[in-house]
């Protein structure tokens, strides 16, 4: 790939500089709360199934059922959204996830646990699903700066998450995942009351004007692409390095260097984005992360691919997100938000689909044959994305 011919910065320029405030604080927690929720609840799950006398497939329900609610639930809160209130929603999303979680902890069966945690996630939906374009719509001058702050948070939650979860269910039991959500959801909502609204025109509307731009859309699938080659990365590195004789242990503390390389550098690059142009910086993280797929899977070694990819997210993340949301127009702004969210859920499902298959299809000719071909892969996906960046570019500029 060669460096887009334009990329001038879809947002100006400012010197000024970015202070965090209350308002970024209430979506930051929104994002956390759900984040950690999620990734402290797989700790959970060998104790659940003990408590309710039965196996591991069953609780599974409670993780599974959480992302098909919020798969389901993006597009229809984004509309509502757009008709009666970003922020309203938004608040009432809060407040629900915090109190479904207080009864899941008094759930009095298995099946009680898996509706609440479906209903959980549509809830969750309305956090997530709304935090990207209302960060973008409170800091517009600082809009890259904003949503690297959320990447940042995302990777922050994912981190504390499993350790939390863990230190939780030894010490005070399962039930225990569910109540630390309380606090915490009351919190963001006393502080989400000066959040700015995104203006709307409803689910049919939005679309309809949103399907229309072809920068937008093509920023759009750039997200897909990001997410197929970001989890796809993800699934392999734990099946290549344990393949290799490296314990779990070991795994999960070296897989710990992209989510916090994303958590420090993420409002640095969402920061750069904003002075130097949201195509420019997301396409030098997609021919990153192309590259790093690329000489770990030629040379077998993950520490140039851990550094390399941890990098190359954190540069395409928040600029990327920014130039979506900056495509759609004003009153479209809460459905654009819940297709960026859609974007990425498709494409963690795709990645991780399309690198588990092929993992198993060529594992048993060599993992270190199966290493390189699908990190192969994975770099066409990111050259894929940093192709998308191009032809938004060139719309852009007439060419």
């Amino acid at each position: 790939m060669k460096s887009p011919v334009s990329s001038s910065p879809m947002n100006p320029a400012n010197p000024s500089t970015p202070r965090f405030d209350l308002r970024l604080a209430a979506l930051l927690i929104g994002v956390v709360l759900s984040t950690v929720d999620s990734s402290a609840l797989n700790l959970a799950l060998p104790s659940l199934a003990t408590h309710f006398g039965t196996d591991a497939a069953a609780v599974q329900g409670a993780a599974s059922l959480y992302l098909i609610g919020s798969a389901l639930a993006f597009l229809p809160l984004s509309g509502l959204a757009g008709k009666i209130g970003t922020v309203r929603v938004y608040r009432w999303s809060l407040a629900a996830f915090a109190v479904i979680s207080q009864l899941l902890a008094f759930s009095p069966s298995l099946h009680a646990l898996l509706a609440l945690r479906f209903i959980q996630g549509v809830a969750g939906a309305g956090i997530v699903g709304l935090v990207p374009g209302m960060a973008a719509a409170t800091f517009k001058e600082h809009r890259g700066w904003a949503l690297g702050m959320v990447s940042g948070s995302v990777a922050a939650g994912t981190l504390m998450g499993p350790p939390l979860g863990g230190f939780l269910v030894e010490w005070f039991g399962w039930r225990s995942i569910f109540y630390i959500n309380l606090p915490f959801g009351l919190l963001a909502l006393i502080l989400s009351g000066r959040l700015t609204e995104l203006a709307g025109v409803g689910l049919r509307e939005g679309l309809r004007q949103l399907i229309r731009l072809p920068r937008f859309l093509l920023a759009l699938l750039s997200t897909v692409c990001f997410f197929i080659q970001s989890f796809g990365t993800n699934l392999l590195w734990p099946f290549y390095l344990e393949a290799g004789g490296m314990t779990p242990s070991r795994v999960g503390v070296l897989l710990l260097v992209p989510p916090l390389l994303l958590m420090l550098l993420g409002p640095v690059c969402g920061r750069l984005s904003d002075q130097r142009g949201y195509d420019r910086v997301s396409w030098l993280g997609a021919a990153l992360l192309m590259a790093a797929s690329l000489v770990q899977g030629v040379s077998g070694s993950v520490l140039a691919g851990l550094v390399g990819i941890g990098l190359g997210r954190a540069l395409f993340q928040a600029a990327n997100n920014a130039a979506v949301l900056y495509q759609a127009p004003k009153e479209a702004g809460s459905v654009a938000s819940g297709l960026l969210s859609i974007a990425r859920v498709t494409g963690q499902a795709l990645g991780s689909i399309l690198a588990g298959t092929l993992w198993g299809m060529l594992e048993h000719g060599g993992i270190r044959h199966a290493f390189m071909v699908i990190n192969l892969v994975m770099a066409a996906v990111a050259a894929c994305s940093g192709l998308l960046i191009l032809g938004r570019g060139r719309i852009g500029t007439g060419e």
